[in-house]
């Protein structure tokens, strides 16, 4: 019997050493490690690439990437094998004489019967003979689901373009909360639908329709008669709440536009992104979003906050959070600030935005969490404590927080939670709420009730406190909407047992009315402002 198997084992190794055989005679093969790098090459990538194997390994796939494709593409490629799917798809790619070739790829995560992902395989075919074929051209710009031409068709009109065009980029609200709630096979079908529904209104006119990346189409008007009429259409027509039903789901837009020769998807992007930091559904382009003395105070704000963070001059200020009844200081919100080199204190909003963006971001997460539990050990007060998707992304410091918390001597932690669009794995969040209510924590969701906020993810924050948002608190007086979304809100949350928080108090009038209205909990400028924790005796 042993000699039975010696002989399967055998004749085993000589099925896989042909099987692999054939794939190195017919296929570009490559592994890369859970970073990225390149651990393996066959022969055929290095003849195809005029890389040698030694220049390959440990390098990133990047070596061979085309600067001209979308980084949205290698997002989304990343966002589904980190996920453990699997990618395929045709990838334009750069030989190291700075030739192209053209290939079909399909990238495979190698997971361990744990389900933990240890490798990445790529296996391609070079298609680019084919790929000079007129018809095979036209799927290479097509999208396959909609079958609209796609951003690669979209590049090579814009490239050649000399005119005066108006750009009109949609995106779709709330998009993979639908492919959670309803299923992606319900989400395609939205994609497809919305595609005729919006070619509708194109129809025998000098416009295209192009199917972007995901949830995102654009309109391109090369007719400057057309401009107002088509301005006039996203405003009454595009953005309105019952145009675009599908299967009986509302869909709704966050829209853009742009106009000019050059540069128009990255200013309509530049416009999308404005609109939804104003929390606006709609923005037209303006040079005063990316002007040469935006990027000139932009690296002044970068600078004084990588010289704060290098010299510990990264500061937290706290604001009191008291009680709706007895207006005792239950907490205090821990925010950041900068103190310059003349003593200046820079509040957050004023370089957050730019620190995010940097490599030194995670480094400032850390000083201010280090210097919180600090002041929370010392003073034995409830803190709350900011942190963004990117934060809880993060393996390595999340590892850092676990190691806090184990430390950590002082009173409960609060950790506030901003839910916003950048949320792409929710299982991300729960893992890390669960962490850390494992040692006690609370949760919170911030600016609760405007936005990106939704009832339906209550349950997986298991949040134990919302913070009403400031734009609904401040107006409350005066504004008879306010005071509806507030009251249900408050109705919700308390029929949960979660506690609600409003921001922006500034006066007694505001603290009246949300009290009586059942708000668990005030902060504002009326109970405090942000000070340093010497101001509230919050030191040793």
């Amino acid at each position: 019997m042993l000699y039975f198997f010696e002989v399967v084992e055998v004749e085993s190794e000589t099925v896989l050493a042909q099987y692999k055989d054939a794939v190195d005679k017919s296929s570009i093969f490559s592994k890369a490690d859970t970073k990225g790098r390149i651990t393996y090459v066959n022969d055929k990538f290095c003849e195809i690439t005029g890389y040698t194997r030694e220049e390959l390994l440990g390098k990133n796939h990047s070596i061979i990437k085309d600067p001209q494709t979308h980084k949205e593409v290698f997002q989304e490629l990343w966002h589904t094998i980190a996920n453990g799917g699997s990618w395929h798809g045709v990838l334009k790619n750069r030989k190291k004489d700075g030739g192209y070739y053209y290939v079909n790829s399909l990238i495979y995560p190698i997971k361990n019967e744990d389900g933990k992902i240890l490798e990445y395989i790529s296996i391609r075919q070079d298609i680019t003979e084919l790929l000079e074929s007129k018809k095979l051209l036209k799927l290479y710009s097509t999208d396959p689901l909609t079958q609209l031409p796609n951003r690669q068709k979209l590049n090579e009109r814009l490239s050649a373009n000399t005119k005066e065009l108006m750009v009109i980029l949609l995106d779709v609200k709330d998009f993979s909360l639908i492919n959670e709630l309803y299923g992606e096979d319900i989400g395609d079908t939205i994609l497809a639908e919305l595609s005729q529904k919006l070619q509708s209104y194109i129809v025998n006119e000098n416009v295209e329709l192009y199917k972007l990346d995901s949830d995102r189409y654009l309109i391109v008007v090369d007719d400057t008669k057309l401009f107002e009429k088509y301005k006039t259409l996203v405003e009454f027509t595009f953005l309105c709440e019952d145009s675009f039903i599908v299967k009986d789901i509302i869909v709704t837009f966050n829209i853009s536009i742009s106009y000019g020769v050059n540069d128009l998807l990255s200013k309509a992007s530049l416009a999308l992104k404005e609109a939804k930091k104003r929390k606006n559904r709609f923005f037209i382009y303006n040079d005063t979003i990316n002007t040469k003395e935006q990027h000139k105070e932009n690296l002044k704000k970068f600078n004084n906050f990588k010289d704060a963070l290098i010299n510990n001059r990264i500061e937290p200020f706290f604001q009191p959070i008291v009680d709706a009844k007895t207006h005792k200081v239950l907490k205090y919100e821990a925010l950041a600030r900068i103190r310059d080199r003349e003593d200046n204190i820079i509040a957050v909003e004023n370089f957050l935005s730019i620190a995010e963006k940097s490599s030194f971001f995670e480094n400032f997460t850390r000083q201010m969490i280090q210097k919180i539990f600090a002041v929370s050990n010392a003073s034995g007060e409830e803190i709350t404590i900011n942190l963004t998707y990117e934060n809880i992304s993060s393996s390595e410091l999340l590892n850092y927080i676990q190691n806090r918390l184990k430390m950590h001597k002082g009173a409960t932690i609060t950790f506030e939670i901003l839910e916003s669009e950048e949320i792409e794995d929710y299982s991300v969040l729960e893992n890390f709420i669960d962490m850390v209510k494992s040692y006690g924590c609370l949760i919170a969701i911030d600016d609760f009730g405007t936005g990106y906020s939704n009832f339906a993810h209550l349950t997986k924050f298991k949040a134990d406190f919302i913070k009403i948002d400031g734009s609904i608190v401040s107006n409350i007086l005066h504004d008879d909407n306010s005071k509806l979304i507030l009251k249900i809100l408050v109705e919700y949350a308390k029929q949960n047992n979660i506690k609600t928080i409003a921001e922006y108090v500034s006066d007694g009038d505001i603290a009246k009315a949300v009290s009586e209205m059942g708000v668990d909990l005030l902060q504002g400028y009326y109970y405090g402002k942000p000070e340093n924790a010497r101001y509230y005796n919050l030191t040793s």
